[in-house]
C-alpha cells in the first residue's frame, strides 16, 4: 500500500514538472479517481474514490464522492472462524473552500455529510448495516500538466448514533474541464 502510494506520487512528480499549468478557475468542473485508505477503529479499509465537483470561484466549490470498498479484512477470529468486514460503498457531498497559492498549487478545506454501507461476515452469515455522519478535512492539489492534477487529502468521518469515527487518507488524479 505504501509502495503504491509512493510510486504513484513519484510518477506524477516526474511526469509533468515542466509542462504548462492550469490554475483553478471560476465555473470549472472536475472529475477524479484514486485510492483512499480508511482507518475505522478496528478495521482498515482500502477503497476506490471517484469524485466530481464544480468550482464556482477560485475560492469556493462543491464536490461529491463515491467510495467503493476494495475487499474485506479479517477483524477477528471466533471459534476458529474468521470474522471479516469491509466497506460496500460510501456516498458523500461537500462544500469546499480553496486557496490557490500559485497557478499550479492550491490548498483546500471541505465539510459535508457521508452515507456508507458496510458488512461483516462469519461462518457463511453476512450482516450489512449503514452509517452516516459529518465529514470534514483538507488537502492540497498540484496541477502538474495543464488540466491534469494530483490531489492529496485527509477526511475525518464522525458517524452519528455512536457508530464511531474514521480517518481517511487519499491520493487521486484530477482532470479539470
Amino acid at each position: 500500500m505504501k509502495t503504491l502510494f509512493l510510486t504513484a506520487s513519484a510518477v506524477v512528480l516526474l511526469a509533468g514538472a515542466a509542462q504548462a499549468q492550469q490554475p483553478v478557475q471560476s465555473g470549472q468542473f472536475h472529475l477524479g479517481a484514486g485510492y483512499q485508505f480508511i482507518d475505522a477503529d478496528s478495521l482498515d479499509i482500502d477503497a476506490l474514490s471517484i469524485r466530481g465537483g464544480y468550482d464556482f470561484t477560485p475560492f469556493f466549490g462543491v464536490e461529491a464522492d463515491l467510495l467503493i470498498g476494495l475487499g474485506d479484512e479479517t477483524i477477528a477470529t471466533v471459534g476458529g472462524e474468521a470474522v471479516k468486514g469491509g466497506l460496500d460503498y460510501g456516498i458523500g457531498a461537500y462544500a469546499k473552500a480553496q486557496y490557490p497559492i500559485s497557478p499550479e498549487f492550491s490548498v483546500f478545506a471541505r465539510g459535508g455529510y457521508i452515507y456508507a454501507d458496510a458488512e461483516v461476515s462469519a461462518a457463511g452469515v453476512t450482516v450489512s448495516d449503514n452509517v452516516d455522519g459529518w465529514a470534514f478535512g483538507g488537502g492540497a492539489e498540484w496541477a502538474f500538466a495543464g488540466p491534469n492534477a494530483v490531489r492529496f487529502d485527509y477526511t475525518r468521518y464522525d458517524f452519528t448514533d455512536g457508530n464511531g469515527k474514521a480517518d481517511a487518507f487519499g491520493v487521486s488524479y484530477v482532470r479539470r474541464f
